[in-house]
């Protein structure tokens, strides 16, 4: 009974603390999608400004360069522009973001910053699309910037605090 009593004590803390290993990891997964963003907004920028490189074949450049969760996206995105069917740039976009962030670790401010981006898909300038493309940019500089100032907090913390429960569940079930 003794031996049960500490098997479930030690499974107990081991899916515990495994829990808050996962939770910890979560703000590096965040930011590496953040960061494969990055690369990806940059080629497109780079694609609209120099090549003057339509946006169905901007995106699925992107997607093939990037081999990624994000590749996803951008390829979903070129083929719905591809076969548009009355529908402006803006939307395509908004639905293949959302479509796609069922897959990402990023949060509800990075979707919507993505959305907004789209906003300009399509129907803008060259200069107003690298302005748009600019903005996206600026935005995930400064949230690569504060993650990193939180990520060795948080690695710390969600692993302690996962103890801590497993600690707490295994005194209230003794």
């Amino acid at each position: 009974m003794i031996t049960l009593k500490i098997l479930g004590a030690f499974i107990v803390m081991l899916s515990c603390t495994i829990t808050g290993i996962c939770f910890g990891k979560k703000i590096v997964y965040r930011m590496e999608e953040l960061e494969q963003i990055q690369r990806g907004m940059t080629t497109l920028k780079n694609e609209i400004t120099f090549l003057a490189t339509p946006l169905p074949e901007a995106f699925q450049k992107i997607a093939f360069q990037q081999k990624n969760m994000l590749s996803n996206l951008f390829l979903k995105t070129a083929e719905e522009m591809e076969q548009r069917q009355g529908e402006k740039g803006e939307e395509i976009w908004k639905q293949s973001v959302l479509a796609w962030q069922q897959k990402t670790y990023l949060e509800k401010p990075d979707i919507d910053a993505l959305i907004g981006f789209g906003t300009s898909i399509g129907y803008l300038d060259i200069a107003q699309q690298k302005a748009s493309i600019e903005l996206l940019l600026q935005y995930i500089e400064t949230t690569l910037l504060e993650l990193q100032q939180n990520k060795k907090q948080q690695q710390k913390l969600y692993p302690s605090m996962g103890v801590l429960c497993g600690m707490l569940i295994i005194v209230l079930l003794s």
